[in-house]
């Protein structure tokens, strides 16, 4: 019984969780609070934004939303300062395996963190556990750094 049909709720999630790291990673920016700071244009900004969307509706997909994903943001972005975000995107991830969705905010906030340091992004299998060992194929400390995160807090 496929969950594709029916709109996901956040209900199983705690999309505070994943907001509160994203949130830092904007506070530490230059560019925070000033002109320049175009959130619609951000990797950050708009994994935030698309996370507290989602909490408000407390709907789990935005159909569409990753056609939105920023192409253009060049800032440099700190792996350390990112590992956080990434890491509570795999630990809210419920493993949807082959229900899982692209569209689902959660895999919008993972895609975007990847942007910020991977050459490319990771085709995610719907498990946490295939996922660093694909991550682990295309870059060995990013792999080893999140693999940490995950360790680190339960």
């Amino acid at each position: 019984m496929g969950m594709s049909n029916q709109i996901r709720t956040t209900a199983h999630v705690d999309l505070e969780a994943m907001i509160k790291p994203l949130q830092n990673i904007c506070n530490e920016c230059d560019y925070n609070g000033t002109d320049d700071c175009k959130p619609a244009a951000c990797m950050a900004g708009f994994a935030l934004r698309s996370l507290q969307f989602a909490k408000q509706k407390g709907i789990l997909d935005i159909p569409g939303a990753v056609q939105h994903i920023p192409q253009s943001d060049m800032k440099h972005y700190f792996a350390e300062n990112i590992i956080p975000a990434l890491g509570e995107t795999c630990r809210q991830c419920k493993e949807c395996q082959d229900n899982h969705s692209p569209d689902c905010v959660i895999a919008l906030a993972r895609t975007c963190l990847e942007n910020t340091i991977l050459e490319e992004n990771i085709h995610y299998p719907g498990s946490v556990f295939m996922y660093l060992a694909a991550l682990r194929k295309q870059d060995q400390d990013i792999a080893q750094m999140l693999a940490a995160e995950l360790q680190r807090k339960k």
